[in-house]
């Protein structure tokens, strides 16, 4: 058992909703992310969670290929088959359209050529959908907002605005669509931006949970500013999105 000062903790809620029109009566899945800036000290356990890889689990495009290691596969039920909050998931949550891709706020160059770089290698691991950046709200289904807490909550009706007061970076996603947004006033550090950037966007295509487990791991749960993706994310998304 060690102590450690985190200044940021993550958190996931999941929500559903009942929706209920003249032609449509449906359960949509609504799920909130957030990072919380956090100054408390916290205590982590060094011991590891030990949990039964499974050859294969039931996703929404299909399932886990057998030849996968028991690491790469018991990380993806740990990351993509759980909520921190909702708990463990019976399908996993895909994309089926592309996803488009509008940038609002402020657009700082640095942070517009990160974007594509995401967006490019994203595509390079992904088949069946492909991201790309539109250049109106009109093409989008899912809006990057980048700026102040105060002008996203005025300008975005969302489910829970006041998470916003603490938050560097948050995403809503409704049933292939979606909007985050990443705080750059805040957090005057560049590279976090990077991070929340590539975090947030692609824990919106179906990656929810955090984990432990792997320090250079975009879904590390502690706070880090990694801007790569390591290896084993690299096989977690392949696994969801190419099976």
């Amino acid at each position: 058992m060690k102590k450690l000062f985190l200044p940021s903790l993550l958190v996931f809620i999941v929500y559903y909703t009942i929706i209920d029109k003249p032609t449509q009566n449906k359960i949509e899945e609504k799920i909130i992310s957030y990072t919380q800036e956090d100054t408390s000290v916290v205590e982590e356990s060094e011991t590891e969670v030990k949990s039964t890889p499974k050859k294969e689990v039931s996703t929404g495009g299909g399932s886990i290929k057998k030849g996968r290691s028991p690491e790469v596969t018991d990380y993806f039920n740990e990351v993509v088959m759980n909520t921190e909050f909702g708990g463990p998931r019976k399908t996993a949550y895909t994309w089926k359209k592309d996803m488009l891709i509008y940038v609002d706020g402020e657009k700082p160059e640095y942070l517009m050529d990160e974007l594509k770089r995401i967006v490019g290698e994203l595509n390079d691991i992904i088949n069946p959908i492909e991201l790309k950046i539109v250049s109106s709200p009109a093409e989008s289904n899912y809006t990057i907002y980048i700026g102040s807490h105060v002008d996203f909550k005025n300008k975005y009706k969302l489910l829970e605005p006041q998470l916003l007061e603490r938050n560097w970076g948050y995403f809503e996603l409704y049933n292939n669509s979606g909007v985050m947004y990443i705080d750059t006033y805040r957090n005057g550090d560049k590279t976090s931006y990077k991070h929340l950037l590539r975090e947030e966007l692609t824990q919106s295509l179906g990656l929810f949970n955090d984990s432990y487990k792997y320090p250079e791991s975009i879904f590390y749960q502690g706070w880090t500013t990694t801007t790569e993706f390591a290896p084993i994310d690299r096989e977690i998304i392949d696994m969801l999105y190419n099976n």
